[in-house]
């Protein structure tokens, strides 16, 4: 079974973003900021991990060049979500598909069409 790590700092979101994509039957590793993140991806390899951009400690644009640069030559699939910040949610989106991100997707989110992009990254 593929893993996903789930990196988003709104508790709630992150839970429940967690059960549907457990409920289609991934395994889910969370965390709750860009540090936890960094530590978490050394940790479980995940396959595919989605990532808030805005968040305590490490943001996304910071995690998502950090985890490029030392994952070697099969760095795991990225998909950026955002709901904004200081900059338009598209703006930092935007840094972040430039950065390397697969897919990026702004909040609120449509869960349905994120697992049939999931779907396409994991094949």
């Amino acid at each position: 079974m593929k893993k996903i790590l789930l990196i988003d700092d709104d508790e709630d979101f992150n839970e429940s973003l967690k059960e549907y994509l457990e409920y289609k039957k991934f395994t889910v590793v969370s965390a709750y900021d860009g540090k936890q993140g960094l530590s978490l991806i050394k940790q479980e390899h995940p396959d595919l991990i989605i990532t808030d951009i805005v968040m305590p400690e490490v943001e996304g644009i910071e995690l998502i060049g950090q985890m490029l640069e030392d994952s070697g030559a099969r760095p795991p699939k990225i998909i950026a979500i955002s709901g904004g910040g200081r900059m338009g949610g598209s703006d930092y989106l935007m840094l972040a598909k430039e950065l390397g991100a697969h897919g990026t997707f702004e909040k609120p989110l449509d869960f349905n069409l994120l697992v049939e992009t999931i779907d396409g990254l994991l094949v």
